[in-house]
């Protein structure tokens, strides 16, 4: 009897427990880690610099369209309701606002849209362009 039990083969087993638990570990770590960008609902032809810096991504972006539309975090709005809008952000917010202009806008609405930012309370506004080496 005990000889039988000593000359049975051992089958080998692998528990999938411990590889299912690391890999949810690593799809939570990538997870968390990624930095997901948002894309531009508008399409404008940024004016092209040779002299461009890379700066940090804000999460308050202004749109201006060539057509003269103007857009706030994706939603359409006038110039008027762009200051009131700013105004109601808190200060931490409106250290760092991206304005992402239409190479093709006018000058006016260009002023226009920078004094409504300023007059909201914005302080650190970011014009980003397109460098011409890249």
């Amino acid at each position: 009897m005990f000889s039988e039990a000593r000359h049975r083969e051992r089958q080998a087993r692998v528990d999938m427990s411990p590889l299912i638990d690391i890999v949810f570990l690593l799809l939570i770590f990538f997870a968390v880690t990624t930095t997901f960008l948002e894309q531009s609902a508008m399409d404008l032809e940024l004016p092209e610099s040779s002299t461009a810096e890379a700066t940090e991504s804000t999460r308050i972006i202004v749109e201006v369209a060539a057509s003269g539309e103007i857009r706030l975090q994706g939603e359409t709005i006038t110039v008027e309701q762009l200051e009131a809008r700013i105004s109601a952000l808190s200060e931490e917010e409106k250290e760092r606002i991206t304005v992402r202009a239409d190479s093709h806008i006018e000058l006016g609405l260009a002023v226009q849209v920078v004094d409504a930012l300023r007059n909201g309370g914005a302080g650190g506004i970011t014009l980003p362009m397109v460098s011409a080496q890249q």
